[in-house]
């Protein structure tokens, strides 16, 4: 049997056989470059060919910057979607290691996650300026039960995985806070702006709270610092999350040969009370494949074939989506099953006239968190890096 990714291969045959890298001052050297050149030009040349010089000049400088910014662009990560999706697999996989559940991507937790950006650049001499300001504003209504939480990151030059393995040697506070057990969703948002950036050497690694004097706290451990431009990563996290979520189960980008299938597990305990959650399922095939979701006895059935009674397989099954190249289905999961025994879905490709086929799409679960029924004191883990 083999195996890649969360999926499972079966085959069938005849049974009788920084916080941030240290940002370069391409400016100043520059401009100190220029100043020494024009000295040396005025003594030994004369001033007839000082204007043509400076011309020339003026073009290799611009060369050289566009040359520079091409490379820093092109070696440090751009801070994107698909960077924050990448970081949070990799710390759903630290907060799986200690048995905490993953955090789910909310939507509805962006929006704050923007005002508190908004909010922060006014004032980015304190930590987290203006959060219980904000929360009274927007989010009193659920304070009975919401336990919010907000990380403020800066992570520019890295990578996802550079950056977890940062955050847990030089920033302890937010890598706890990043696996809280307490946290089951978060939202964020990706803004440029005004912040205190670290100038050379400096003891001090993460600021510990809210409402900190930043420059003021680096400076009382001798250290120096400059207001830049950056690019903030503002994470808000939380027990709940309004409206529906959606989970990705799986993404797909397979080949599968004639007469194998591949299978994969799905079992969730999610917290709603509905009894039915939607598993939504995108698929694209090269050639045509049978799509099933099984019940773990029903999976069973199916591995138990012989192939030519495959070929005219159609159930029993939870449900038998045909024979196809392109599916978008949508097929409702009894939660009480998912939670317990779960499914199984099958891209079969054991057909009579089977080719190679080539398979990409993603399944996803979209489901109605439920309120937490509990009370609870606001617990404000805010922290920055």
């Amino acid at each position: 049997m083999k195996t890649r990714d969360n999926y499972k291969y079966g085959y069938w045959h005849n049974k009788e056989s920084k916080g941030r890298f240290r940002k370069f001052r391409i400016g100043k050297i520059i401009a100190r470059i220029i100043i020494i050149l024009l000295i040396i030009l005025i003594v030994f040349y004369n001033l007839s060919y000082i204007k043509q010089i400076l011309k020339i000049l003026q073009t290799s400088i611009k060369t050289i910057s566009t040359t520079i910014q091409t490379i820093i662009t092109s070696t440090q990560p751009t801070i994107n979607s698909t960077w924050v999706f990448q970081f949070f697999n990799i710390v759903n996989q630290y907060r799986q290691s200690i048995n905490a559940p993953p955090l789910q991507y909310c939507p509805w937790l962006d929006n704050f996650a923007h005002i508190r950006f908004e909010t922060m650049i006014q004032n980015p001499a304190i930590s987290h300026y203006g959060f219980d300001q904000d929360f009274s504003e927007y989010l009193s209504q659920y304070q009975s039960f919401l336990i919010p939480g907000e990380e403020v990151l800066y992570p520019s030059g890295y990578t996802p995985s550079e950056y977890t393995q940062y955050m847990q040697s030089n920033a302890p506070i937010h890598w706890e806070g990043l696996i809280d057990a307490n946290y089951t969703y978060y939202g964020y948002y990706i803004g440029y702006g005004p912040d205190y950036v670290i100038i050379g050497s400096c003891p001090v690694t993460e600021i510990p709270g809210p409402n900190i004097n930043v420059p003021q706290y680096f400076q009382s451990y001798g250290c120096s610092v400059e207001l830049e431009n950056d690019t903030w990563l503002v994470i808000e996290l939380s027990n709940w999350c309004s409206g529906p979520i959606t989970i990705t189960v799986s993404t797909i980008n397979e080949g599968l040969s004639p007469q194998y299938y591949i299978y994969l597990p799905i079992q969730y305990n999610l917290p709603t009370n509905e009894k039915y959650v939607e598993l939504i399922v995108n698929i694209t095939s090269t050639s045509p494949v049978e799509l099933f979701l099984f019940t773990p006895d029903q999976f069973n059935y199916f591995e138990s074939l012989y192939q030519q009674e495959a070929w005219s397989f159609t159930g029993p099954a939870y449900y038998y989506g045909g024979e196809s190249t392109t599916f978008n289905t949508e097929i409702m999961l009894n939660t009480y099953q998912l939670a317990n025994d779960g499914y199984y879905l099958v891209i079969s490709n054991v057909l009579p006239n089977a080719q190679y086929t080539y398979i990409v799409g993603n399944i996803t679960i979209v489901y109605t968190p439920t309120i937490p029924n509990i009370t609870v004191s606001n617990i404000l883990s805010i922290t920055r890096v």
